[in-house]
């Protein structure tokens, strides 16, 4: 099997799986949508069991995101997932200008089956740690080739593949667990990361869209 294909059928086996292990079989929130501006492009966010976001339960939870793209290139995001619980996020739980793990537990990770180009660098099809560097005004976004670590303790500036800047706005509603989601756009798909009233869009696109 060539090994684009066997990427792609081992991410959607992985996706599925997941999908099943919760809440008995299938996700009880979930949202599904095409871009206006990339009309053939399809994403998806898996928030979880539903809770009563004025009493998250105890812990973290996991989130999942995906994007499937013209021509069948594909992306899944997986993080930990933590709640705001009334504390101060950014510049507070979360700190400002250090490299953050973008969410609990283990790094954050991206894998794609499809080349990106992340801030002018072409990144080949695997999967890679996702960590970024809030600031007040701009995060970082940074692409590591090392997988499998814990929060930002393991990071390595050297294996990164690719880092990008964006600017951090501000909404006016709050979002209580952190979230990670793909937001079609020209091109290729932004990747969104927001909790409290931060919301930060990364661009990424596909060489072959």
């Amino acid at each position: 099997m060539p090994s684009t294909l066997l990427q792609s059928t081992l991410l959607r086996a992985t996706v599925l799986t997941s999908f099943l292990l919760m809440a008995g079989g299938a996700p009880l929130l979930a949202q599904h949508g095409h871009g206006p501006d990339a009309p053939g492009i399809q994403t998806y966010l898996v928030e979880g069991l539903r809770v009563d976001p004025a009493s998250p339960p105890p812990g973290s939870a996991v989130g999942r995101a995906g994007a499937v793209l013209p021509g069948g290139g594909y992306l899944h995001v997986v993080h930990g997932k933590p709640y705001k619980r009334g504390r101060v996020v950014f510049g507070g739980v979360v700190a400002y200008d250090q490299v953050w793990a973008t969410g609990a537990h283990q790094a954050s990770e991206l894998a794609t089956t499809a080349p990106l180009i992340v801030g002018g660098t072409r990144i080949e099809p695997g999967v890679y740690s996702l960590f970024t560097t809030p600031g007040r005004e701009r995060w970082t976004l940074h692409l590591n080739r090392g997988v499998g670590m814990h929060l930002a303790d393991e990071y390595d500036p050297a294996l990164d593949v690719a880092t990008v800047s964006a600017e951090a706005t501000t909404s006016s509603e709050v979002t209580e667990a952190l979230v990670l989601e793909f937001v079609p756009r020209t091109g290729g798909v932004w990747l969104r990361v927001r909790w409290d009233q931060t919301v930060v869009d990364f661009p990424i696109t596909t060489p072959t869209y």
